[in-house]
């Protein structure tokens, strides 16, 4: 079973319908992108390797981590956390690295202040 944060739970539910919220239990393990306006979206299934959403603020220093688990970035520090990818890909898990392109190529055609992504365990 997938484990999520209580408060990452009812953040979740409460921007959708009651009947479409989204069950996390069957949910696949990775990322998901969450916005008001549409149902959460897949951006990377997990592998086996042993890294998580909050990683990218921890070791690169990107987005502002919410206390419901979510993690936040601007356009600007999409930008960056390709960058940083790219630079580091040597330095971190593959895993790690596929994530954070997953991430980069999901926001490019995003518009907005910023997006939130969420960790599905």
């Amino acid at each position: 079973m997938l484990s999520i944060s209580a408060s990452a739970k009812a953040s979740a539910s409460t921007s959708e319908p009651e009947n479409d919220a989204m069950t996390y239990e069957d949910k696949t393990a990775g990322v998901y992108h969450m916005d008001d306006s549409s149902a959460p979206a897949l951006v990377h299934q997990y592998d086996d390797g042993d890294y998580l959403l909050q990683d990218i603020a921890e070791l690169f220093a990107l987005g502002e981590l919410g206390q419901d688990g979510t993690l936040m970035l601007s356009p600007r520090e999409l930008k960056s956390l390709k960058a940083r990818a790219d630079a580091e890909s040597f330095d971190h898990e593959e895993g790690f690295i596929q994530m954070c392109l997953d991430i980069w190529r999901f926001g490019t055609d995003k518009d907005g202040p910023c997006l939130r992504f969420i960790s599905v365990e």
